[in-house]
């Protein structure tokens, strides 16, 4: 048997999605932080600077989860496709023998 022109690490794919999976729910969980650390921000400036830079972030967080969200789409997609393809040819394997 020739060599393969594509080698797919299945267990590297179901690491990543399983990581994005974590990432998704930790950024999901940041926006209940702004509220616990506010005392701590202080008064005036220093806590009006805190609050836009967390508004802010919050912009931006919600980008990256949609981000996250949709490169576990494509890596779930992925291994599902794979794994199809990967039953198909064994039964056509056996089919043949």
């Amino acid at each position: 048997m020739g060599d393969a022109d594509l080698i797919i690490n299945v267990d590297v794919l179901l690491e990543s999605e399983k990581r994005l999976g974590t990432l998704k729910t930790e950024f999901e969980g940041l926006d209940k932080q702004k509220d616990h650390m506010r005392p701590y921000w202080g008064s005036g400036e220093i806590a009006d600077a805190m609050d836009d830079f967390v508004d802010n972030w919050d912009n931006y967080r919600k980008k990256f989860l949609s981000n996250i969200d949709a490169l576990g789409k494509m890596v779930t997609a992925t291994i599902d496709g794979f794994d199809g393809l990967d039953k198909e040819l064994a039964e056509r394997a056996r089919k043949k023998k």
